[in-house]
């Protein structure tokens, strides 16, 4: 579903530097779970696209940080991130990146409709929170103005 250095790159790792040991097993049993269990969603309506991992992997990550599964639920949250990083790779530009102000989701929303499957919370967050909405454009959503590790990069 998601390339392992992206992976990687999400789990905070320095490029080419490959996972291994527990690490790797905690990454393969993310997967697995996704595998298993994730829903994830895109809904695509008037050149705006809704981009979800899903309910089911925000429930998941909840109950592991309750249970004190803290490593568990890190490694399900940046595996969730990537599949909606993935899924958004090819399909535009989203808010809050490439210099388009993150409150311009409300405008995304409002023509996404009430069957958009995330919700937009008063304080500009989505819901579920591995969610963004994009702008649907088929061109490459990398930014190239420069090399840092951003968190909001979509390729490693």
């Amino acid at each position: 579903m998601i390339l392992i250095e992206e992976y990687a790159r999400l789990l905070g790792y320095p490029p080419g530097k490959p996972l291994e040991g527990a690490v790797l097993a905690r990454a393969e049993q993310a997967s697995a779970w996704y595998e298993r269990n994730g829903r994830p969603r895109v809904l695509v309506r008037d050149s705006v696209a809704a981009i979800t991992a899903g309910a089911e992997v925000e429930e998941a990550i909840a109950r592991r940080w309750k249970e004190d599964r803290v490593d568990e639920a890190y490694f399900l949250d940046r595996f969730a991130a990537g599949v909606v990083e993935h899924l958004a790779r090819s399909i535009g530009v989203s808010p809050g990146s490439q210099g388009w102000e993150i409150e311009r989701q409300v405008e995304l929303m409002k023509l996404l409709g009430a069957e958009a499957p995330v919700e937009l919370l008063p304080s500009g967050m989505l819901k579920p929170v591995n969610s963004l909405l994009a702008l649907v454009t088929g061109g490459s959503t990398t930014c190239s103005k420069c090399d840092f590790r951003c968190g909001f990069r979509r390729t490693a």
